[in-house]
């Protein structure tokens, strides 16, 4: 089987840790997640590693869970994989670089809340479909996301679940830079290269610090989360809802 993590150790202090998958658009099976979980762990073991970027295909950075995961959620298996991926990247030692150049959709716009620096593409989509798939949103969107673009507008955006493309989101503060597609992972690169000047140990204090309320946050979000779910995938429609509008979505 194919490995749907790669780790590329690029120069002095720059890992980069990718997302390919492409049988499954780049989404969030429990197979991915455990590869992706063991790959955050061994990088966060290395002394020498100052910056981590986290980058996806050019068409899908990652488009949230699989269909098997959400039907096991609806089945009340509340301990899937991707639950425990948000704390490691809010835990993880040294900066997280998101290049987002393609599509970010539901857990995987989650996922890219929780690293530390956003690079999206203009042209690309991202959003959270959780609504649309008939369930409230999850992996602590509801703590995180207003805190980067303020109550009103994380209320639309997971309220309404629309789509935006990179463009109508910049200047919102979900994103560091929007660039055009071709240019976001040099843009991405350029910034962790200026990082991996820095001191480690300086890095690793002031990412710590930045990160706590974040993730008191995520653990806040997260118990009323996951009492919405279980009310929500309490109702027989809910899995009926999420089959239909899956690959619609």
């Amino acid at each position: 089987m194919p490995q749907l993590i790669n780790v590329k150790h690029l120069e002095d202090g720059i890992s980069e840790l990718n997302i390919n998958a492409p049988e499954i658009r780049n989404c969030l099976s429990d197979e991915l997640c455990a590869e992706m979980m063991d790959a955050l762990s061994r990088l966060g073991a290395e002394p020498q590693l100052k910056v981590l970027l986290l980058t996806g295909r050019a068409d899908v950075f990652c488009a949230g869970a699989t269909l098997e995961v959400l039907n096991e959620i609806a089945a009340g298996n509340y301990q899937v994989a991707d639950l425990a991926l948000p704390d490691q990247l809010l835990a993880f030692p040294v900066p997280i670089i998101a290049a987002l150049q393609g599509h970010a959709v539901g857990g995987g716009l989650a996922l890219a809340l929780c690293c530390d620096v956003l690079v999206a593409a203009a042209e690309s989509r991202y959003g959270f479909n959780f609504t649309t798939l008939g369930f409230t949103p999850g992996l602590g969107t509801t703590g995180l996301l207003p805190a980067l673009v303020g109550h009103h507008f994380a209320s639309e955006m997971l309220l309404t679940a629309k789509y935006y493309r990179g463009h109508e989101l910049q200047g919102r503060g979900l994103f560091n830079h929007v660039v055009p597609a071709g240019e976001v992972y040099h843009v991405a690169f350029d910034l962790a290269q200026r990082l991996a000047e820095k001191s480690r140990h300086v890095l690793e204090m002031t990412k710590q610090t930045l990160a706590l309320p974040r993730r008191q946050l995520l653990q806040a979000a997260r118990v009323g989360e996951e009492l919405m779910h279980r009310i929500c995938f309490s109702d027989p429609g809910t899995k009926a809802l999420i089959n239909d509008r899956y690959l619609d979505d």
